[in-house]
This record gives C-alpha cells, sequence and structure tokens, in this order.
C-alpha cells in the first residue's frame, strides 16, 4: 500500500461511517430518511434529531467528496452534544436536520481508493459537477476566480448544465423547500474559516450583523486554534453557491465552516502526491476537539436569540 494510514490519519471506511453515521443518529433518539439518490444510485441519508416544531438548523457535510474531516467533525459535534447536559437541552430547543455525506459517491470513491493505497482526489459528484456551484445564481459574478465556478465540463468547479442540474443538489432544494430552515451550517475543509453570504458579491449582507453575531459567539470559544469570520467572498468569489442561495431565496441564516488548517506535514513526497492529505488533517482527534466548544457557543446562541423573519432578499 502506496499511502498507508500513518501518513494520511485514521480516517473510517465508507462503510463504516455510514454506518457510524446511523449508529448516532439512533443513539440520540433521531429518524432516519432518505433525503434523495446520487447520480450512482446511493441513498442521501437525512436525520431529523431533537424537537419538531422548533426553529430548524440544517447541517450538512461532504457536499465536497473529498473533504471528509467537515462530516468527521459534525459527527462529533453532535456526538459532544448527546453527552452532556447543556448539549441535550439544545435538542429540546432545536430541530435539526442532518445531511452528513450530500456527495457519497465521491465520498465512497476515495475512502475506496485509500483502503487500497491509492490517492483520493474526486471532489465533484459522479458527473464532475461541483455541487457547490450548482445552486441558483444570485447575480454575475462581481470579480471572476479560478475556483469561482466552470462551464468547462473538465473543471473540479464544473458548476453543471443548469442550477439543480444533479439529483444531490435536487435533494437539498427538497429538504429545504419542506422545512423552510432558519440556520444551515455547511461543514468543508480547509482554512479555519466561518463564511457567510455573499459568495458572489463583495456587497456587504444585509444581515452582516447577525450572521456576525453567530460567527463570533463561534469563534470565541474555539480551543487551541483561531477561526478568522469573513464574508465568503473574500476567501474567494463564487457563483451558484448553497449558502448564497439559502439566504436570498429562502432567508436562511446560512453559513460555511472550514475545518482546520492546511496541513504542515503535507510536504511528506506522498502526502503531496495525494490531495486527500490536502484537505484532510493528520491530526483528527485535534482538529475537531478545537472545533466543537465553538459549534455548541453557535448553536446555543441560535436557540436563545430572536432569529429574523424568513423573508427572501
Amino acid at each position: 500500500m502506496l499511502f498507508k494510514k500513518r501518513l494520511v490519519g485514521d480516517y473510517p471506511s465508507a462503510a463504516r461511517f455510514q454506518a457510524g453515521w446511523r449508529t448516532l443518529a439512533h443513539h440520540l433518539n433521531g429518524e432516519e430518511s432518505i433525503a434523495g439518490h446520487s447520480v450512482e444510485g446511493r441513498p442521501i441519508y437525512r436525520f431529523d434529531l431533537g424537537t419538531k416544531g422548533a426553529p430548524v438548523v440544517m447541517l450538512s457535510a461532504l457536499i465536497h467528496g473529498i473533504e471528509v474531516i467537515g462530516s468527521v467533525a459534525l459527527y462529533q459535534v453532535l456526538r459532544d452534544l448527546g453527552a452532556s447536559d447543556a448539549g441535550k437541552k439544545l435538542f429540546d430547543e432545536l430541530h435539526l436536520v442532518v445531511l452528513p455525506i450530500l456527495n457519497p459517491d465521491a465520498f465512497t470513491r476515495n475512502m475506496n481508493h485509500l483502503d487500497r493505497g491509492w490517492p483520493a482526489l474526486r471532489r465533484t459528484n459522479a458527473r464532475g459537477v461541483d455541487l457547490n456551484r450548482n445552486f441558483p445564481h444570485v447575480a454575475p459574478l462581481e470579480k471572476r476566480h479560478l475556483f469561482s465556478g466552470s462551464t468547462w465540463k473538465g473543471s473540479p468547479h464544473y458548476q453543471g448544465p443548469k442550477p439543480f442540474s444533479e439529483p444531490e443538489s435536487r435533494a437539498v432544494r427538497n429538504v429545504v423547500e419542506t422545512l423552510e430552515p432558519h440556520l444551515s451550517l455547511g461543514f468543508h475543509s480547509f482554512g479555519n474559516m466561518i463564511l457567510y453570504p455573499w459568495a458572489f458579491s463583495q456587497q456587504p449582507n444585509r444581515r452582516y450583523a447577525v450572521y456576525s453575531d453567530l460567527a463570533n459567539a463561534f469563534a470565541a470559544d474555539i480551543q487551541g486554534a483561531r477561526y478568522a469570520v469573513r464574508q465568503a467572498s473574500q476567501f474567494y468569489p463564487t457563483v451558484g453557491d448553497m449558502d448564497d442561495w439559502l439566504d436570498d431565496q429562502h432567508g436562511t441564516l446560512a453559513m460555511t465552516i472550514e475545518v482546520g488548517a492546511l496541513n504542515r506535514r503535507l510536504f511528506h513526497p506522498l502526502r503531496l502526491l495525494n490531495p486527500f492529505c490536502w484537505m484532510n488533517p493528520l491530526r483528527i482527534e485535534t482538529t475537531v476537539g478545537h472545533l466543537v466548544p465553538g459549534m455548541r457557543a453557535l448553536l446555543d446562541r441560535a436557540a436563545h436569540m430572536k432569529l429574523p423573519a424568513l423573508t427572501p432578499a
């Protein structure tokens, strides 16, 4: 095996990780359902936790199939909440809708490659579409970037032939249109950042003060690391972004958490050859442990603040 666990980290196989999510949801008295199916027919699992009728918080991960640490972090956040009295209180105050593996085809392919000792590099879905460029555009980009979104099918940021062309993005749309979440948190990697709309524009979001309040509650309670609070376009501008669509079309407060920093051990020759190592840290427990207190603070803030009315832009 070329890429051994000591080089990429002790990440679970696809089957073990999916089973772990289902077990955790059962342990937390959650309700399991299927939000949709991927291009290759794999189920996109949805878990409803907490109290139905309470404000809805949508938690998602692995929209990019190589960003596994995001879903690992989300798993640990929920497990930690379920193990503490303060966390259990949040389950009484919120309805958490969890979509932990939005891109199961790419995730499965990547983990199977790692199990065989091969490089893992699939970011897009099975048709080569970057799912986080496949949502409706709010407006034309003010400034273009290499990662903004492309109409070229060979690009890792290919936006697809049209918005919602992919079954995975349509699964998200169906959940959102059914529940109209008050808050959405998407877990990605990497960058040690929490991002809020807009991604398409440098113009300030009309709800900047609310986003700042939530994001700063998160950043202030992070332990052992520093997370920056930024408007998404300050990271790099994109079109077809899920958070922009949620904010603009549904009035959902939508933020992205970029989990972890660039691995300083990346320049080991074998790690450099494996894109999985670019996106996922070797020190899994440390990276996730930094995040958990901040997430607890953010959700507590959301549960106790007066969330703005769900009015699209």
